[in-house]
């Protein structure tokens, strides 16, 4: 399973068919680039920048997360992870505190805008608009808005929240499965 979500992450433009995966790796690819008939839709990121694409879910009342961190469509980072989280809306927050921890303690945070591309309309929706929040979140928000406003003061200035286009984040809804079943954070 982890050599399946390396090869998705690292290699955006191959198209793996996870069924066939577990009989035969090598015959797993789908050479076109659609998916079940439809089109793949992740988008690159402005030239210079990274974009971190997250992903919450929760499956069987457990929740998980994960993020790929990519440069014009490579894979520099990724994660997945469990989530004490109660619905997929938190778990997708959760993510972005981890994808913001990654960015931050690979030292990209001072050269490097960052785009963060969310799947939830709930979440981005939040993100935008303070007034909408749930009050039990507003804790959370606040360690978001910090680490994510001290970026904005490095010397790009730029860092910008955008919503996933439909089927952009497949790759982030894998890991974050696959964070459900985990015990323990993974970050690569």
């Amino acid at each position: 399973m982890r050599a399946m979500m390396w090869v998705r992450a690292m290699y955006n433009e191959i198209i793996l068919t996870e069924s066939s995966w577990w009989f035969c790796p090598l015959k797993c690819r789908s050479h076109n680039k659609t998916y079940k008939g439809l089109e793949t839709s992740w988008r690159f990121p402005p030239r210079g920048w990274l974009k971190f694409n997250v992903c919450g879910v929760v499956f069987e009342d457990k929740a998980g997360g994960g993020g790929v961190l990519r440069d014009e469509g490579v894979a520099r980072a990724f994660f997945s992870s469990p989530s004490e989280a109660k619905d997929a809306e938190f778990a997708e927050l959760k993510s972005i505190g981890v994808a913001l921890e990654l960015y931050e303690g690979m030292g990209w945070a001072t050269c490097c805008p960052l785009l963060i591309e969310v799947g939830s309309n709930v979440v981005f929706k939040w993100l935008l608009e303070t007034e909408s929040r749930a009050g039990k979140l507003h804790y959370f928000f606040a360690e978001i808005e910090r680490s994510y406003l001290s970026f904005e003061k490095a010397e790009h200035m730029g860092n910008k929240m955008e919503k996933a286009e439909h089927m952009g984040n497949k790759m982030t809804f894998a890991l974050a499965i696959a964070g459900v079943k985990r015990l323990d954070t993974f970050k690569h």
